[in-house]
């Protein structure tokens, strides 16, 4: 047995090969077309994902800075708070009769004000 095939050249093996040359074009036409598809999708895919680790890195940014602006807050608010509260005392009179005698030796008709040593423990915790 010989291994040469000899092609018939007749209208039927015609038209199955230009058959199977139609269906190989065609093939690779869907094929080039799913690597086209495939490759818009995973672009696509690669943009969302960098735009969401983009959108993670600002948002972490803009927590440091809502901490830091809280923390000031806290801050203004707690002077806000003193300074109402000096405010309040600074309207009683007793208040500052108080002051007037203890930092600038004030004192009413008939009394005398003696100043002591402050102590230790004041010292302390002044610093």
């Amino acid at each position: 047995m010989s291994n040469k095939v000899i092609k018939l050249l007749n209208k039927y093996t015609f038209n199955t090969d230009s058959q199977k040359k139609r269906l190989k074009g065609e093939a690779r036409v869907i094929r080039n077309r799913m690597l086209l598809f495939t490759g818009i999708l995973l672009t696509v895919c690669l943009i969302l994902v960098s735009m969401g680790l983009y959108q993670k890195y600002e948002n972490g940014i803009l927590e440091d800075q809502i901490v830091k602006t809280e923390k000031v807050l806290d801050e203004k608010n707690r002077t806000y708070e003193d300074l109402e509260r000096e405010i309040a005392q600074l309207n009683d009179d007793n208040y500052i009769r108080r002051i007037a005698r203890s930092e600038f030796f004030m004192s009413e008709s008939g009394e005398m004000v003696f100043s002591l040593p402050e102590s230790d423990k004041k010292k302390e915790k002044d610093k």
